[in-house]
């Protein structure tokens, strides 16, 4: 990023921005289209069922929590990377 003069930083942060926006969408969702296809199976009636509500809150919540673990999982991952080049120099 030094390398980059103070526009051309402005310009990839935005673009990484976009990235980062577009991505969160795309997770977003697969989210709610693999939760609303497993949990949602009675179209008799407008309103969401109890049962339904309980599988669609279920799934998100799994969905997050492995989402988090797979994050901090990545990070230790990194950081033990970043260790092991300090360590080799």
């Amino acid at each position: 990023m030094e390398a980059l003069n103070a526009n051309e930083q402005r310009e990839f942060a935005a673009i990484m921005e976009r990235r980062q926006m577009k991505d969160f969408m795309t997770m977003y969702s697969n989210l709610v289209q693999r939760c609303f296809d497993d949990c949602i199976n009675d179209f008799t009636s407008k309103a969401v069922s109890s049962k339904e509500e309980t599988c669609v809150s279920r799934c998100v919540d799994k969905s997050l929590k492995t989402s988090e673990r797979l994050g901090q999982r990545f990070a230790e991952q990194n950081q033990a990377m970043m260790q092991g080049q300090m360590g080799g120099k």
